[in-house]
């Protein structure tokens, strides 16, 4: 038949290929003495000068080709590295290029051959003298990616590959073209990666995209890691590179060119928690430098962070932490008590300086410090007017600007703000100039509050009422 024919054909033209490169219909045929009778013979006119590489070269193609037929993948790669080291110990690096790609694209080449000539291919590269590397290095390197490309079982040598290609464009300070060749892996699907590899070179993809500006890729990277598995104790240190690299990015978005009010609001309670989740490392809590920093930078974005549920419970969680009382004197534990207390803050807070010179606030430069106590500025602010709501129902515009320390045009902008967003109540009557606290209730609210009212009347009646038979009954009246 066709099909018994067509097998007839393979068989005579060496076999089918498995899995691994190998012809799966032809027995292994041990070609170890060939390649090294091969290999000894090319060494050997390797000495003489005069010789050509090429020349060289095509008797160990023609070895290779006989191993690989042979099912030897260990000998055809013996042979294979043999090219490559010639043409690295002659300097010609154009003909490595050229045999590289010429011995990975031959038919039914075997995984050992691939991987031995790209691990001598990457070994060279590293031993460009500097004048050759300026030249050769990044076509070399690309040749090797070329190589990798499609081939699963080349995906540890793939990621270093494309790792140290970013980093030559990088020193060449083309961040834009080292983070696009890192975009390229996809390390997550790497499965002959180990999860210390793999978060490392996300967060490399990170740092280059935070480098690049594209702060939207750079947040959809990162939440390729989950924060639990950075919990591991073997992970400590790209545990903090990550929160490190998040820092960066929220710090960034604060003054986005959106000007969403909102950013502010996430970026600093993220930033909150990032300092934290720092603070609560153990290699950090060893450094007292460290810890200190982190803790008070945690304290402070908290102060700085928009008033929620979720804030007023971090808030007392790191209150609770006896290392913040140490700390100047407990002066960041004092600065964040006025905030968890119904009082008004008065401004300018004592020591506010000390807050406002911290290493947080002015980490990313001067235009973020500038953004930051601005905002520190607005939170209080926010703060007394939520007091003031508590314990007063109407107050007159003049003497709530007295107490915010505002004028009027800027108490009735921040009211008006915090009525959108931070969920207070006023209503304020401009021609009678008084704000009104107190909010209406419902009238559902206040027909259920109408008949727990009578049926509270009635029980008084009938209780009334039996105390009076009871009185009746018993003097007999």
């Amino acid at each position: 038949t066709k099909t018994n024919q067509k097998k007839l054909k393979i068989e005579q033209q060496g076999g089918d290929c498995n899995m691994d490169g190998a012809f799966a219909g032809k027995e292994k045929q041990d070609q170890t003495k060939l390649a090294e009778e091969k290999i000894a013979e090319a060494r050997r006119l390797f000495t003489n000068e005069e010789t050509k590489l090429e020349e060289i070269i095509e008797i160990l193609y023609a070895a290779e080709k006989k191993c690989r037929l042979s099912n030897d993948a260990l000998a055809a790669k013996n042979v294979a590295e043999c090219v490559i080291n010639l043409c690295l110990e002659r300097r010609d690096w154009a003909q490595m290029e050229k045999s590289l790609m010429t011995l990975s694209k031959r038919r039914s080449q075997s995984k050992a051959v691939i991987s031995g000539i790209l691990a001598v291919g990457y070994k060279a590269t590293e031993e460009m003298r500097p004048e050759e590397a300026m030249i050769y290095r990044e076509k070399m390197l690309r040749t090797l990616s070329d190589i990798t490309e499609g081939r699963m079982y080349c995906e540890l040598e793939r990621a270093k590959i494309t790792r140290t290609l970013a980093q030559l464009y990088e020193s060449q300070n083309n961040i834009d073209a080292a983070s696009d060749e890192m975009q390229k892996v996809n390390a997550e699907t790497y499965g002959s990666l180990s999860k210390r590899e793999k978060i490392d070179f996300i967060l490399e993809q990170v740092r280059l995209l935070l480098a690049k500006k594209d702060h939207v890729r750079a947040y959809i990277v990162a939440k390729k890691i989950q924060q639990k598995t950075l919990a591991e104790s073997d992970l400590e240190d790209l545990k903090i590179r990550y929160y490190r690299l998040m820092i960066d990015y929220h710090a960034e978005q604060c003054i986005s060119e959106s000007g969403n009010s909102d950013d502010d609001i996430d970026a600093a309670y993220e930033l909150a928690q990032h300092y934290w989740h720092i603070y609560d490392t153990p290699s950090v809590q060893a450094d007292t430098n460290l810890w200190s920093e982190a803790l008070t930078s945690s304290a402070i974005f908290l102060m700085l962070s928009e008033h929620s549920p979720q804030l007023q419970t971090m808030t007392h969680t790191v209150l609770q932490k006896d290392d913040l009382a140490q700390i100047s004197n407990a002066l960041f534990k004092k600065f964040l008590q006025l905030f968890v207390r119904e009082e008004i803050i008065s401004e300018p807070m004592p020591d506010q300086s000390i807050l406002e010179n911290h290493i947080a606030l002015s980490r990313h430069g001067d235009q973020i410090k500038n953004h930051w106590i601005k905002t520190l500025h607005t939170r209080i602010v926010q703060h007394n007017i939520r007091v003031i709501a508590k314990y007063y129902e109407q107050i007159t515009m003049p003497r709530l600007a007295q107490l915010l320390k505002l004028d009027l045009n800027e108490t009735e902008k921040q009211i008006s703000h915090m009525v959108s967003h931070a969920g207070l109540y006023c209503k304020i009557d401009r021609p009678a100039a008084i704000a009104n606290f107190a909010q209406p209730k419902p009238s559902e609210e206040i027909l259920s509050d109408w008949a727990a009212d009578i049926s509270k009347m009635l029980n008084l009646v009938e209780m009334t009422c039996h105390l009076i038979n009871k009185e009746i009954m018993i003097h007999k009246l």
